[in-house]
């Protein structure tokens, strides 16, 4: 990391110094503070707020994020660089609640080489996705050839692909996906070897506080969800691995969010299947069954609709 934390929250708050703890408690920066009321640990950046006015938490990423005035998350991570593959459950949460580390293999995100700046390509039009999501969620387009010559990366080709970089919920870079748009290609999305995106949740690292979560298939639906002003986050499926309803709990805790379950319309058992599986959690989910389609179809009437039903 590009960033050191204990220095970056040190230089923050150079009047208050950290307890025998190593956390720093002192008047919140992120709004009128009329006593102090936010806590920060120098050594990871786990922080939270306690004014009921206020009550902003989260990992070191958002805290760059807020106290930098960054608009999106790409430039986040890039300032960030955070490479690193040890997850910290245990840290949100405490080792009690029996988060383990892993030692799952990062794929490396492909050379620059291999890659350039993505324009609103037809795929993305047609699902009425723009310039802003490219920049949110950090979308490259992959021009390499095929069979072993320039752009094929970790035993896959880039060619004609939107590469997809992954992060974990805490803004830890992990691995990446490929949707191959050349209307010739066999399938749609591609993964590299020993991909851990069956334990991650697309798009997880940018949830904020409060409001509905909706837990939808994969990428192109959490990008669609985003772009109607709601919040998703992508399964890469339509069943939920351990390591993924463990990330769903601690978003839907740390956030305070409403899961929605919102599967494809082809998916109505699965999703019965994994509401019941969330609210097995102890959270309180909703869920909303699709007629036609799935979440990347959505309208702007269609989701505003949707929010008003789960009201």
């Amino acid at each position: 990391m590009s960033v050191d934390i204990s220095s970056y929250i040190i230089s923050t708050f150079p009047d208050a110094s950290p307890n025998h703890n190593g956390k720093i408690h002192t008047y919140c920066p992120f709004h009128d503070d009329s006593r102090p009321s936010f806590s920060i640990n120098v050594d990871d950046g786990l922080f939270i707020c306690g004014s009921s006015s206020c009550g902003v938490r989260g990992t070191f990423p958002l805290f760059y994020k807020l106290s930098e005035n960054l608009s999106n998350w790409r430039e986040v991570f890039d300032k960030l660089k955070e490479t690193s593959t040890e997850f910290k459950f245990e840290d949100l949460f405490g080792a009690k609640k029996g988060f383990r580390k892993t030692d799952k293999v990062i794929n490396e995100f492909p050379n620059q080489a291999c890659l350039e700046p993505l324009s609103v390509v037809k795929y993305l039009a047609d699902r009425g996705l723009g310039e802003n999501i490219i920049q949110e969620f950090g979308l490259q387009y992959g021009k390499g050839g095929r069979y072993g010559q320039v752009g094929e990366h970790k035993g896959i080709s880039l060619w004609q692909t939107i590469v997809a970089p992954v992060w974990d919920i805490d803004g830890e870079y992990r691995t990446f996906q490929l949707r191959c748009i050349s209307e010739n290609a066999y399938v749609r999305w591609k993964n590299p070897e020993e991909s851990p995106i069956q334990d991650l949740l697309y798009g997880g690292w940018l949830i904020s506080e409060g409001g509905y979560l909706f837990v939808v298939e994969g990428a192109s639906d959490t990008w669609k969800v985003n772009s109607l002003g709601g919040q998703a986050v992508g399964l890469n499926t339509k069943e939920a691995s351990p390591g993924q309803m463990k990330r769903l709990l601690t978003l839907c805790r740390l956030y305070h969010k409403v899961p929605v379950i919102c599967l494809d319309s082809d998916a109505w058992s699965a999703a019965q299947k994994l509401y019941c599986e969330v609210e097995a959690l102890g959270l309180r989910p909703k869920i909303v069954r699709l007629e036609t389609g799935d979440p990347g179809d959505f309208t702007h009437d269609q989701f505003q609709q949707i929010l008003k039903e789960l009201q």
